[in-house]
């Protein structure tokens, strides 16, 4: 891949849950790397951005999503791309119920 940017932005959101695909939480964890991996701007961080696991929240949240990650303090400098990249996985997939998490 070379240094061209994912053109990813706020036009591939989704204002609520409805509409998104119901998938895993490995499956979650492997796109958000997917993406992590490609960004030529996490590139430069110090050490080599893993996205953890998934983990559910007690509701969805006023988007919809019912899923966060959490890595804050990991990836000082790096942080804003990552949730950026969170984020957009957000509006589009949450956790099946029958995911084992």
């Amino acid at each position: 891949m070379g240094e061209e940017p994912l053109n990813l932005h706020a036009g591939h959101i989704k204002p609520d849950g409805e509409g998104r695909e119901l998938v895993s939480g490995e499956e979650i964890q492997r796109r958000v790397q997917a993406m992590i991996d490609a960004d030529p701007r996490l590139r430069d961080c110090d050490k080599k951005v893993l996205a953890p696991m998934p983990k559910p929240t007690a509701s969805e949240s006023p988007t919809g999503c019912n899923w966060t990650m959490h890595y804050l303090g990991q990836f000082p400098g790096c942080e804003p791309v990552i949730d950026e990249i969170v984020e957009l996985v957000q509006h589009e997939v949450n956790i099946g119920r029958s995911a084992r998490l």
